[in-house]
C-alpha cells in the first residue's frame, strides 16, 4: 500500500513544508551536466526519502509534462540557470508555470516548486523572483501557504 507523505515528516511539519525541507536539503551532483540527470538525481534522493511514496516523472499537465509530481499534489519543474542566451527558455519556463497554475492551482490540487540548478542571469533571477512574489497571496500567509516556490540551488564543487 503506497504511503504517504505525512508518514515520513515530523509531527508539526506540512506536507508542503516536509517537500520544501528535502527540496532545500537536496544538493545537485556536480557530475549531473543536464537537466534531465538532474531530475533523475533528484528523483532519485526524493524517492529515498520518501520510500513507497507515489512520485511520477514526466507527469502530464495540460499538454505538458511536469518533471515530478509528489502524491499526485506536489509539482516540480527542475531547470539549468538561466544565462543570458536563455531567452527562449527562460520564456518556456513561465509558460510552464503560468499552466500550472491554470490548470493545477486554480482547482486546489497543491503547491508548484520550481528547482532552478546553477547561477541565472541577474536579470532572469529578478524577473522570477518577480513572478513568484506576484503569484503568491501576500496577505492571509497565516492561513494560505504559497502556491509557487522557487528554490536556486548551487552545484557543489567536485
Amino acid at each position: 500500500m503506497p504511503k504517504r507523505i505525512a508518514d515520513h515528516s515530523g509531527f508539526f511539519d506540512t506536507d508542503q513544508q516536509f517537500v520544501l525541507k528535502l527540496l532545500n536539503e537536496w544538493q545537485p551532483s556536480p557530475s549531473c551536466k543536464t537537466e534531465k540527470n538532474h531530475e533523475v538525481h533528484l528523483q532519485a534522493y526524493l524517492q529515498q526519502r520518501l520510500p513507497d511514496v507515489p512520485i511520477v516523472a514526466q507527469y502530464g499537465i495540460a499538454k505538458g509534462k511536469a518533471d515530478l509530481v509528489i502524491e499526485d499534489r506536489h509539482v516540480i519543474e527542475l531547470k539549468l540557470a538561466f544565462g543570458v542566451e536563455s531567452v527562449a527558455e527562460f520564456d518556456r519556463c513561465i509558460g510552464q508555470l503560468e499552466r500550472y497554475r491554470q490548470k493545477w492551482l486554480k482547482p486546489g490540487r497543491g503547491p508548484v516548486y520550481l528547482v532552478v540548478v546553477g547561477q541565472s542571469d541577474a536579470e532572469f533571477r529578478d524577473l522570477l523572483h518577480v513572478w513568484f512574489d506576484e503569484m503568491n497571496p501576500t496577505f492571509n500567509t497565516i492561513i494560505e501557504s504559497p502556491r509557487f516556490h522557487l528554490l536556486e540551488k548551487q552545484i557543489a564543487s567536485p
